[in-house]
């Protein structure tokens, strides 16, 4: 019985395939300076586009000035083409990118969806009309647009609204899109993801009472936000919310917030007072320290550039992520430590811990962290010198924050970590040791001025994005005992022309070279090999 249902169903489904090839025609066309396409039935989703026949997006247009700036841009429901008439139902994503001349655009009735970054870049844009058939908004929808101060939905849609003239749009009471002129509603709950993403021209924002959630990236990149201020409703502050606002120097958390993720500050540059409500029985501000710390475990999630490592904190997990600091000293109490707690603190000349603390210390002169036994260098600056018996360079310890043109790795270390040297412009050129048995994944990635590496190491394989997006490396001596060559190793090193590769090379993935100028002799040699 389960056959033959099974059968009746492949053979429904069949049917139903070739009589959608058969009725579906692809167009695509332009007209009255905009480009169209087919869109394809079945890929719309229910809760957008039911009806596709003869429908089509608005895929772009042929010329930024090509639109008069004096007159609101009207988008269509409908375009005639060939004498047909189509029914405009989505507009694509970056359809309406980079338009330098429109002041304000006006969606027509019968257009239904509207993707992600449908409109951005558009400097001078001021306002937006949104009509009652628009059933589909993506949140990411106004990015760069720093002069929008209007936006109004039609008091009809049953999805969206702009209610008490906010100059927003909201879906069930979830303030989804914002701009530069929005008053956030005493009713809105929460501030969706991506809410105020690079409103550039945003400088302060009122939160009301009511507001318990802050999304992700919410309010990131803001870039002329200065002032903030959080309701005592609030209740949690989603991933990177504030992140790369760099004008903004001061927050206060409120005392019911109990849920902070990563990286809420990361990146904001300007940020130089973190206080948290002191009756808040979740996170504290302890001893006047300039950030966030989780009461229950005393580890530290959000710092500034004026945060002070107070003793007592146990644990940094990423709380200095992206700010600019120049010393560190690590107090007895922290028991653990990693490259990636300071990740993008790219200015680090000083570092230093207290001599009492049990897993850690510095030894004189080298400006480095190292665990006890003195094995593991977890992290380094832009002025360490690597101490001799250092056997492993640890995660992201170095990312970014080497200064050194000429890196040659001292005899001795035996494992590279993951992102170990990633993201640093100043490395030329790299000598890895003989002793060298291990470089993990994005090692040397990113370094894009790396010119030359000197392998001297006995390493097996050359693991995924080790020296990916190195832009300069045009010299490379893969050594005898390279078995394996992962993807993505030399990705994007677009200047790597002539490559030596050993005898004892077995496998070379698929993409490990992938646009380099040697990717022609290197599958001629993967042919020689076979």
């Amino acid at each position: 019985m389960w056959v033959t249902k099974i059968l009746h169903l492949t053979l429904f489904f069949t049917c139903w395939m070739i009589c959608t090839i058969q009725t579906y025609a692809d167009v695509h066309f332009i007209e009255n300076g905009f480009e169209y396409s087919s869109l394809i039935p079945g890929q719309c989703g229910q809760f957008c586009v039911k009806d596709t026949t003869d429908a089509v997006m608005l895929k772009g247009y042929v010329s930024p000035y090509s639109f008069d700036s004096c007159q609101p841009l009207h988008i269509p429901a409908s375009v005639v083409h060939n004498g047909k008439t189509y029914k405009i139902k989505e507009i694509g994503e970056n359809a309406l990118f980079g338009l330098p001349c429109v002041e304000s655009i006006i969606f027509d009735e019968g257009i239904v969806k509207i993707d992600a970054y449908a409109i951005c870049h558009c400097t001078n844009l001021k306002s937006v009309y949104i009509p009652a058939s628009v059933n589909n908004i993506h949140n990411s929808l106004f990015l760069y647009c720093p002069n929008l101060t209007e936006i109004v939905v039609n008091p009809d849609n049953e999805n969206y609204d702009s209610r008490d003239h906010c100059n927003a749009i909201i879906y069930d009471d979830e303030l989804i899109v914002g701009c530069n002129g929005t008053k956030i509603p005493d009713s809105v709950k929460e501030i969706g993801e991506y809410a105020f993403l690079c409103r550039n021209g945003l400088e302060e924002i009122i939160i009301p009472e009511g507001v318990i959630s802050i999304g992700l990236c919410a309010f990131a990149n803001c870039g002329s936000l200065r002032r903030v201020s959080l309701p005592s409703s609030l209740e949690e502050i989603k991933l990177d919310a504030f992140a790369s606002c760099t004008s903004l120097d001061s927050i206060f958390i409120p005392k019911q917030v109990n849920n902070i993720y990563d990286n809420i500050f990361s990146g904001c540059t300007r940020l130089s007072s973190i206080v948290v409500d002191k009756e808040n029985k979740y996170y504290d501000s302890r001893l006047d320290c300039n950030g966030i710390i989780r009461t229950k475990d005393s580890t530290l999630i959000a710092a500034c550039k004026a945060t002070k490592l107070v003793e007592s904190i146990k644990d940094l997990y990423a709380g200095f992520d992206g700010v600019t600091i120049h010393t560190i000293r690590i107090p007895k109490s922290v028991k653990h430590i990693s490259g990636g707690d300071f990740s993008g603190c790219k200015e680090i000349d000083n570092i230093s811990v207290d001599p009492e603390n049990p897993e850690y210390f510095s030894p004189e002169g080298s400006n480095a962290i190292l665990t006890k036994d003195g094995k593991e260098l977890v992290l380094g600056c832009r002025t360490t010198i690597i101490p001799a018996g250092v056997e492993e360079i640890n995660s992201e310890a170095f990312n970014g924050r080497c200064t050194d043109i000429a890196l040659t790795l001292p005899e001795g270390i035996k494992t590279i970590d993951f992102a170990a040297f990633a993201n640093n412009k100043s490395i030329c050129t790299v000598t890895i040791p003989s002793t060298v048995t291990d470089i993990d994944r994005h090692a040397f990635s990113n370094c894009e001025n790396l010119q030359a590496v000197q392998f001297l190491a006995p390493i097996e394989e050359i693991f995924p994005y080790t020296f990916c997006n190195c832009k300069n490396l045009s010299i490379i001596n893969i050594p005898e005992g390279v078995k394996a060559i992962d993807t993505k190793a030399f990705e994007g090193c677009t200047n790597l022309k002539n490559i030596h590769l050993p005898s004892t090379l077995e496998e070379i993935e698929e993409g490990a070279f992938e646009g380099c100028p040697c990717e022609e002799s290197v599958k001629r040699f993967i042919k020689q090999k076979k």
